[in-house]
């Protein structure tokens, strides 16, 4: 019996998903032994049924009966996507699939709230579900997911590759947010003259009257290193936002971030 784990590729590389679902897949295949089911992101609106089950039986060519497969998810696939490639999984009798919630999309984004009942069917489907918390998981039955086996995530782990050990970061008076400037308000509103706010995404911004800098986005090895140097605090999320509940009930991959850096961390941030 094989162990398989999807990862994606062709994802935007500036995003923390597609590191997450790497590191993931890296330490599931190097040091638990499971195989990878690359999954190349694409827009295809149209696509033939007899194309897309090809691609798939392309995808799972090492499946056999018997076999487990995780699903992280989301995919970053239209949702129907999905919901094709779990079915496919069917065509082995015996297979295992179990659904690596990394976030649930509807919660995330206002715009994607209606979709929530074809996010649990899709969940429904799995034989076991792997959580970040057990609040998310009750938040999921609540919505109508069946009672079903899950595991709970708790935290991230987060590999770490040529860090400079020598340095200690810092307790200076400075912010750092690894997250997209243009989704948080609190971002645009920042004029604190005691505490610079450094925030690690594009386009690049200096405001020097506002006490602030946006530096760019940053791949994962030169964000640690740049986190360690810079010192200060790791923010995780700030209250003025849609999805600030949902922070509350998911495994933040920030957190794991700063904290690989050497940095403490902020919960949540407030001007008055």
């Amino acid at each position: 019996m094989t162990v398989h784990i999807t990862n994606i590729y062709n994802a935007w590389t500036a995003g923390i998903a597609p590191v997450a679902q790497h590191m993931v897949a890296k330490i599931g295949c190097q040091e638990l032994g499971m195989n990878e089911f690359g999954l190349f992101l694409y827009e295809w609106n149209d696509e033939p049924s007899d194309v897309l089950n090809a691609r798939f039986d392309g995808i799972i060519a090492s499946l056999n009966a018997g076999d487990t497969v995780i699903i992280q998810s989301p995919s970053w696939h239209r949702h129907d996507w999905d919901q094709a490639f779990i079915d496919h999984l069917n065509i082995y009798p015996d297979i295992k699939k179990i659904i690596f919630i990394h976030d649930v999309l509807p919660f995330m984004f206002e715009n994607y709230r209606p979709r929530l009942p074809k996010y649990i069917d899709y969940y429904n489907k799995a034989d076991l579900l792997i959580v970040p918390s057990v609040k998310m998981y009750h938040f999921l039955r609540q919505n109508g997911l069946k009672e079903m086996p899950y595991v709970v995530q708790h935290f991230w782990d987060h590999l770490v590759n040529n860090l400079d050990y020598s340095i200690t970061p810092q307790n200076n008076k400075v912010i750092n947010f690894a997250g997209n400037a243009n989704k948080f308000k609190f971002i645009r509103k920042w004029n604190n003259p005691r505490i610079k706010l450094q925030v690690f995404s594009d386009p690049k911004q200096s405001c020097p009257e506002q006490n602030l800098e946006i530096i760019g986005w940053k791949s994962d090895v030169v964000l640690l290193d740049t986190l360690r140097r810079t010192g200060g605090f790791g923010l995780l999320w700030d209250e003025d936002t849609y999805w600030a509940e949902y922070i509350k009930i998911n495994a933040s991959f920030k957190t794991s971030t700063y904290l690989a850096s050497g940095m403490k961390c902020k919960k949540k941030v407030r001007q008055n």
